[in-house]
Order: C-alpha cells, then sequence, then structure tokens
C-alpha cells in the first residue's frame, strides 16, 4: 500500500534470475546492491528461475552481505527479502559457482557465508512475491530486470489482472536473455505479452564491456571473505574476463541515461533456434549499445560498485504509537447529544 503524503522512494528494482548458472548474473546482483547502499536504488524482490535451494540460497547470501553481515549489521537493520523460488522442471544440481560459496568453511568447519534456506518451505511462491512487489510501489517507479529465462515472468502474466498491474507500476523491463532453450515458451509469452516497454542487453553487448579478473584480485581485496570473489573465481578457469550482459541490463534499468544508446522501437522474436531477432518498426521493444565514448567509464563503475563495502541500512521507522481513547471524566456531566449506556449488573 502507499502512504498517502509520503515522500516518493528512490526506484524500486525486481530482480530475477536464473543464479548459479554463469558469473554474470551474480556480479548483476551484487552492482545492483552496490547501487541500492546508494540509494540510487530499492532492491524490492529477488527471485531465481531455477528450481535449486542453492540458487535460491545464494540469493540470500548475497542480499546479507551486502546489507553488512560482515559488521554483524545485517540483525539490526532488518533487510531480508523473501526469495522467490521457481518450482518449475526438476530440481537442477549445484554448480561449481554456487558451490564455492555455500560450501566454504571457517577454520572450525562453519558456513562462512550464513543463510536461512534450507528446505522448500524456506523459500517464497515466486509468482506472488513479484506480485506483491508491483502492489506495493508507487505507480511507474519500479523496474524489472531478467537475468536469464523468462519462466517466472511468463509465469506472473498468467495471473488475473496482473498485466494492468504491471503497466501501472513499471516503468520498463531490461532483459539479458540468456539460455532461452531452457524455456522458449516463456521467452514467446514474455515478448508477445509483456504490457511495458523491453529493453535488450544482448549477448553481443555483454561481450562488448567484459569485467576483468584483476578487479577480483584488487577491488576486492579489501575482505578476506567475500561471496562474489569466490563465485568468481569458482565460475571459470582464472584467470578470465566475464561478459557483463546482466550487469549492463541493472545499470541501465537505474541510470538509464548515463552509459548506453538506445535503439529504435521494434520487436524481437525469437527463432526455432532458440535465438532472438529484432527487427525495427512498430513495437515496444529496444536494443542497447555501449556508447563507446563511455566505455571506460561504464567498466569503472561496474567493477567499483560490484566490490562496493556493505552500506548497513537504518531501520525503517515505524509509525508513531496511537494514544488510548481519552476516558471520561466522573466529575464531569456527560453529553446530552450522546446516548448513556445502561449500566451492567
Amino acid at each position: 500500500m502507499q502512504a498517502i503524503g509520503a515522500a516518493r522512494p528512490p526506484l524500486g528494482v525486481i530482480f530475477d534470475a536464473d543464479l548459479g548458472n554463469a558469473i554474470d548474473a551474480v556480479l548483476a546482483m551484487a552492482v545492483l546492491y552496490g547501487m541500492d547502499g546508494k540509494n540510487e536504488c530499492r532492491v524490492v524482490a529477488t527471485t531465481v528461475s531455477k528450481h535449486s535451494l542453492s540458487s535460491a540460497a545464494m540469493a540470500e547470501v548475497i542480499a546479507r552481505f551486502y546489507a553488512g553481515t560482515v559488521s554483524a549489521d545485517f540483525g539490526a537493520v532488518g533487510r531480508g527479502l523473501p526469495v522467490g523460488m521457481s518450482i518449475a522442471g526438476k530440481s537442477t544440481s549445484e554448480t561449481p559457482l554456487l558451490k564455492a560459496v555455500l560450501e566454504r568453511k571457517t577454520p572450525e568447519g562453519k558456513p562462512v557465508y550464513n543463510h536461512g534456506i534450507l528446505e522448500l518451505n524456506d523459500t517464497a511462491d515466486v509468482h506472488a512475491v513479484i506480485r506483491n512487489a508491483y502492489t506495493s510501489q508507487y505507480d511507474q517507479n519500479c523496474v524489472t530486470v531478467l537475468a536469464g529465462p523468462a519462466t517466472n515472468l511468463a509465469g506472473v502474466l498468467s495471473l488475473p489482472g496482473v498485466k494492468d498491474l504491471i503497466k501501472q507500476k513499471c516503468k520498463a523491463l531490461v532483459w539479458a536473455p540468456d539460455r532461452l532453450s531452457l524455456d522458449p515458451a516463456a521467452a514467446q509469452k514474455l515478448l508477445a505479452e509483456w504490457p511495458t516497454a523491453i529493453y535488450l542487453a544482448t549477448p553481443e553487448l555483454g561481450a562488448a564491456v567484459k569485467f576483468p579478473a584483476t578487479a577480483v584480485e584488487t577491488n576486492f581485496a579489501w575482505s578476506e571473505v567475500h561471496p562474489i570473489a569466490d563465485a568468481y573465481r569458482a565460475a571459470q578457469k582464472m584467470p578470465y574476463d566475464a561478459t557483463t550482459a546482466a550487469v549492463s541490463a541493472v545499470l541501465y534499468a537505474v541510470k538509464p541515461e548515463s552509459f548506453f544508446s538506445v535503439s529504435a522501437a521494434g520487436i524481437a522474436t525469437l527463432t526455432p533456434k532458440h535465438t532472438l531477432v529484432w527487427k525495427a518498426g512498430a513495437g515496444q521493444h529496444h536494443l542497447l549499445q555501449v556508447d563507446p565514448a563511455k566505455r571506460t567509464e561504464l567498466l569503472e563503475t561496474m567493477t567499483t560498485l560490484a566490490s562496493a563495502k556493505p552500506v548497513p541500512r537504518a531501520p525503517r521507522r515505524r509509525r508513531p504509537p496511537v494514544a488510548d481513547p481519552a476516558k471520561p471524566d466522573p466529575a464531569k456531566p456527560a453529553d446530552p447529544a450522546k446516548p448513556v449506556e445502561p449500566t451492567k449488573p
């Protein structure tokens, strides 16, 4: 519910990804929380399209880390969003990226990164999480970022009345389409039915600016314990520079005027080989491209935000307590305009 007369908060971001398949989505989530810590946006929902408790646990680990768990402040700020997890398809196995983070132990044998997702009931219904996130936003004050298959968002579109809700609340969908063969029907549904403009951060865009391996050894060195650095080292054989389509999607969603140029409107369709083809013309799909003059600044922003130190949040303000109604003074005469209740025996 929107509070009447309340100041409009920063842009809300709903982030959905197949977290754990590639380092790109992990870096994107890190950049997103880096901007959240600077109050440039608010993460209002995180959901994973993998039917994997490890994927959901990774999302919570990252959220807790950037909320300040390294300084023991997480419990004080109460910034733990429920993680929505897809239950479509078979449960997927852990990847080296996920295992490196979730199975890292202290010298005493305890988990380095704590989370609260141990069974299915520890996750939330993914469609309800996304729908409720839209409901809680001011009109046109949130954006949706999708990294990977469209499974969850396509499911949300099937809920009654949700298309009108998205159109009312959401400014745009920014999508880094990857691994479309995992759910091509969902991709087709999203392209055909999504009610706002869609901005596409293609694999070609991601390959144009790569996250440097050197940043993992330098920018993240402020902490010996860092889930993003651990995940990066485990995702591929080091050293390697990672593509950044999902990171670009997050940055465009929050900073649309900063680093990218946007194509004219057109329509994107899915081919039988599960690739996207875009054609200019009537439609509301757009391609994102890197502004060559801002490439260096873009790369610096990516590395700085991803490696940002946690910024513990102040507790949310609570509503002031409502005073109890004044008790009648027996010394004063009763108001003749009000009926007098009979005395109970």
